[in-house]
């Protein structure tokens, strides 16, 4: 019998160690491809990116909404915090940024119809120990790592609603302070 627990516990420790650096590891290396694959597509950090419209043939993620427009901006803050500024979207509208382990660290509102709602969205990034001036009104995300993505989603079901949101690109801004 005593073979047989001591078996099963070294099952037990190998299986949770197993586990644990799985959990770990994994969703690094998971946003490290990401961004190394959109690196290889041309995306260049500090700049707002907008992804063709969804359809069956520009479709290269698993179920993302035809109903939205993406733009994406890959940020890097190992030299200095990073600004984002995002106009405001007449429906909903969402900015968010994914840090390297692709944990959610900001989501914020687009949408100008919410209470309290303001014309542009600006958020700034950086790391613990950065310098962070007084930066008025800016929401301020603060990363454990220096590498991290940004995300907008604008509710965009038509051709034009999608070219509005592509407008709005120019006038938005990804870039170090």
């Amino acid at each position: 019998m005593r073979p047989f627990l001591t078996g099963l516990a070294a099952f037990v420790v190998t299986f949770l160690l197993a586990h644990f650096a799985v959990l770990s590891a994994l969703p690094g290396r998971i946003m490290s491809t990401v961004r190394e694959r959109m690196a290889d597509t041309g995306i260049p950090a500090h700049s707002w990116t907008m992804s063709a419209r969804i359809n069956p043939e520009t479709q290269s993620v698993v179920r993302p909404s035809p109903d939205l427009a993406y733009a994406i901006c890959l940020i890097d803050v190992s030299e200095g915090p990073v600004e984002l500024s995002v106009p405001a979207w007449p429906e909903y509208g969402s900015l968010s940024i994914f840090e390297a382990d692709t944990d959610n660290v900001y989501a914020g509102s687009l949408d100008a119809r919410a209470e309290g709602a303001t014309g542009v969205r600006r958020v700034i990034v950086a790391m613990d120990g950065q310098d962070l001036y007084d930066y008025g009104d800016a929401e301020q995300v603060i990363l454990a790592k220096p590498q991290a993505l940004a995300l907008i989603r604008r509710l965009a079901p038509t051709q034009a609603a999608y070219d509005a949101a592509a407008a709005l690109i120019p006038a938005s801004r990804c870039a170090p302070l």
